[in-house]
């Protein structure tokens, strides 16, 4: 039998775990929701200049096509993937900003498209559609028409107006 001493610190170390894992999930969501702040009460000019003086998106692998915009996208991106309880490809804002779209769409497509995602799938799709839309082009028209047509039997209505404002 454990003992209290041993029960109790195996219930600290879990918790602990498990706080750390919360505080992650939490750091995405309030970086993106810091960043939004930041951009709707800082002039665009004044943010790029502070983000490049301070060196905050300083890829290690020396890619230097991450910008404020791209990162506030791999900033949404990442809060919906871990609100959604996914899991992330990386864990550097810059990597997540920088990687191909709708190739991480096709593999979440392929792993969790078509499952229940935790009650979420509306949620899902409608990234996945935002991921193969993304700047503008249709990246991946395939994908784009089989998230529709799951959208469509799903009967979302809500999700399939804003996938049809996205388009």
């Amino acid at each position: 039998p454990l003992s209290t001493r041993t029960q109790h610190s195996n219930a600290s170390s879990s918790a602990t775990l498990k706080g750390r894992t919360n505080a992650k999930t939490h750091t995405f969501a309030m970086r993106h929701r810091a960043l939004r702040a930041a951009s709707l009460l800082c002039p665009q000019d004044a943010l790029e200049i502070v983000v490049k003086e301070e060196g905050y998106l300083n890829s290690t692998g020396g890619d230097l096509s991450c910008n404020l915009r791209k990162c506030s996208f791999g900033s949404f991106l990442a809060k919906e993937i871990e609100a959604m309880g996914l899991p992330l490809p990386h864990s550097d804002l810059v990597q997540l900003s920088t990687m191909h779209f709708s190739s991480y769409a096709r593999a979440l497509w392929r792993h969790h498209g078509r499952s229940e995602c935790k009650g979420y799938k509306g949620r899902l799709l409608l990234l996945l559609l935002e991921l193969c839309l993304k700047d503008g082009t249709i990246s991946d028209p395939t994908l784009v028409t089989a998230i529709l047509d799951e959208l469509s039997s799903l009967e979302l209505p809500r999700t399939l107006l804003r996938s049809c404002e996205f388009i």
